[in-house]
């Protein structure tokens, strides 16, 4: 990675810790939680919810840092919508469709591999918007985390997420995007076969807490596989990255400062 890269993580960390670790931010979670009845003492409480809003914000942030580390991955090239926020457009058909997938694949007679399942849903939406006119469909605003070709020509949609650490319905709501987003994709490049546009959920960290309920395992990549596969940037130098920057004196000193302002205000 290089320096200046770097240096952009570290300044947003700074700007993170800094924000949540502001008097107006402590005195208001002070109020918060005084009148509240509990047996942990209140500044335990109150450092408790600022660490985890931080590891929430953070968690956004890692999302956000790999997008525009793939739009400047000299081995892929970005499309214009890879990182935005767009209105896609498909067939309340397949939208229907596509919550009938992931109810079914919740199911208990739902077969464990749903690779033939997934493959014959994205025919299907295909197939149908291949059909369907312009005022068959309807807009809808997504995110879309990354979205890139490779040198050799293929397109790659992918959803990002920091951690695979969600509960189950959350976890499902992900699934349900991602491949809505891949629709309104695939109608956008007018897509006639899946295999020109490959969908992905990565997970930025390797832990594995859910199978592939929902998205089979081919399309699912964690940890340095992403970077592996298609990308010139090393997963080892950011993950090392961020690994440094929790040792940096500078924000260790941050920390250190937000103890001292809670154990004062909180009295």
């Amino acid at each position: 990675m290089t320096e200046e890269i770097k240096e952009v993580i570290k300044k947003t960390i700074l700007k993170l810790i800094d924000q949540s670790a502001s008097n107006k931010n402590i005195s208001a979670m002070v109020r918060k939680h005084e009148d509240k009845v509990h047996f942990i003492p209140i500044k335990y409480r109150i450092l408790g919810g600022i660490l985890q809003g931080l590891n929430i914000k953070f968690g956004n942030f890692i999302e956000d840092l790999l997008s525009n580390l793939v739009e400047l991955d000299s081995n892929v090239d970005a499309l214009d919508e890879s990182g935005k926020k767009r209105r896609l457009f498909f067939t309340q058909k397949t939208d229907a469709l596509i919550d009938s997938y992931i109810t079914y694949r919740q199911l208990p007679d739902s077969p464990d591999d749903c690779t033939s399942q997934f493959d014959e849903l994205l025919d299907q939406i295909i197939s149908i918007e291949n059909q369907a006119t312009s005022k068959d469909r309807q807009g809808i605003v997504k995110d879309i985390d990354s979205l890139f070709v490779t040198k050799t020509g293929q397109m790659v949609y992918t959803e990002i997420k920091y951690n695979d650490d969600h509960d189950t319905g959350k976890f499902a709501d992900i699934n349900r995007k991602f491949i809505k987003t891949w629709a309104g994709l695939a109608v956008r490049y007018n897509i006639t076969d899946k295999r020109q546009l490959v969908p992905i959920i990565y997970y930025f960290n390797s832990t594995k807490r859910y199978g592939p309920i929902h998205t089979p395992s081919r399309n699912i990549m964690r940890g340095s596989q992403l970077f592996d596969k298609y990308l010139e940037t090393k997963y080892y130098d950011v993950d090392k990255c961020l690994s440094d920057i929790s040792e940096d004196p500078e924000i260790v000193a941050l920390f250190d400062n937000l103890y001292m302002k809670i154990n004062n205000l909180a009295i």
